[in-house]
């Protein structure tokens, strides 16, 4: 190999060596934000400890983007981060900002999501939240320990006096110790008894659940609940609207006594004359029935008497034989009235000296002569 293969080789380690930094920087470092498009908010804390530029801002744990600048706010107090976030990250209106710092005291500023439809303009001021310090967290759990502790020292005040009030009942009752031993077993064994009983009954229901068929049933049963409970409501509804049709009858029934209740006063007389009227129209129809039922009445005879209802009969049969041969007289003077009505002059003498056939006879061809007096025509049979 020669000197000059060397240096070449050399050369291109170097540059390739010069390419591959370049492209980490690139890649891990803050040139390649700088080509992104960002906009820019403001953010005011209270107390920003531990906060410089360059601080991460993150959104769900993902970083959106790094603070470029800290200052004090003189007209507000506290401290205005300027904050640089990528152009494709939008923060909704109500997301808040929370300074938080990790252990070893690396701080960052947090987005919690938010709920709006609204976004962060551009150039916006919003309010963050300041971390709580150490020693204020040690200040407020010193306040919630004194609590503790002296509830703790008075409730050991409180079981002293317990011990001794125990101390002294023990000292002037130890005679009644004993019965209060003794009922103390007693109570002791029933309930012994008792939880005996309670198991046997969970026992045996533990049997009757524990059946395949009964497990079936009871899962049927739930299953049926929301279907019965919906009828349920369904009826109570009913009912309700019934109660509520009910009411509404009732006040129209009210409405309709009303009147009547104003003049019960005339309806009772009224009333009153009108039972009048019907026991005086029992009393005649009583009477009535007993000029029926009397044996010397008529119709009592009518309807008893079966030889009056012959002779009835008989008197219709004849009448209706009698009227028969009414039919060719009637007939008769039907024709005699039609012919006198045609030929008055047969009522005179010539018709009582010429006479009649007594049968309609046809139209006269008899010439009419001529009135001398009246200019009328009249026809005379020869």
């Amino acid at each position: 190999m020669t000197e000059r293969q060397l240096q070449f080789r050399v050369g291109m380690f170097s540059i390739v060596a010069v390419a591959l930094t370049g492209v980490m920087v690139f890649k891990f470092g803050a040139l390649k934000s700088l080509l992104e498009p960002q906009y820019t908010i403001a953010i005011h804390f209270e107390s920003a400890p531990g906060l410089y530029p360059s601080t991460p801002v993150r959104k769900s744990g993902i970083a959106i983007g790094s603070v470029q600048e800290v200052t004090f706010d003189d007209q507000r107090g506290g401290v205005t981060a300027i904050v640089q976030i990528k152009e494709h990250y939008r923060l909704r209106a109500d997301a808040q900002p929370l300074l938080t710092r990790s252990l070893l005291g690396d701080a960052a500023i947090e987005f919690t999501p938010g709920r709006s439809r609204r976004v962060i303009q551009p150039g916006a001021t919003i309010e963050g939240a300041s971390p709580e310090g150490p020693m204020e967290i040690v200040r407020r759990l010193e306040g919630k320990l004194n609590g503790t502790l002296d509830s703790f020292d008075s409730t050991s005040r409180e079981w002293e006096r317990v011990g001794k009030n125990i101390n002294n009942l023990v000292e002037t009752n130890r005679g009644n110790l004993d019965d209060v031993v003794e009922r103390a077993a007693e109570s002791l064994e029933q309930f012994t008894l008792t939880m005996k009983t309670a198991n046997q009954t969970l026992a045996n229901a533990n049997k009757i659940v524990g059946d395949p068929q009964n497990q079936e049933n009871l899962r049927k049963t739930l299953a049926a609940m929301p279907k019965m409970i919906e009828e349920t409501h369904q009826t109570i509804s009913a009912v309700k609207s019934a109660v509520e049709t009910a009411d509404e009858n009732l006040e129209n029934l009210k409405d309709v006594t009303g009147p009547l209740a104003k003049r019960s006063a005339s309806i009772v007389t009224k009333l009153d004359g009108t039972m009048s009227n019907l026991e005086s129209l029992s009393g005649e129809l009583n009477q009535f029935a007993h000029l029926v039922n009397d044996g010397d009445g008529t119709i009592k005879k009518l309807a008893g008497d079966p030889e009056l209802y012959e002779n009835m009969n008989r008197s219709a049969a004849s009448l209706a034989i009698l009227l028969k041969n009414l039919q060719p007289v009637v007939k008769d003077l039907r024709i005699f009235s039609d012919k006198v009505a045609r030929h008055p002059e047969l009522i005179g003498v010539s018709g009582a000296i010429k006479g009649s056939s007594g049968i309609k006879e046809p139209p006269s061809e008899t010439p009419l002569r001529q009135s001398r007096r009246g200019g009328s025509t009249t026809g005379f049979p020869r």
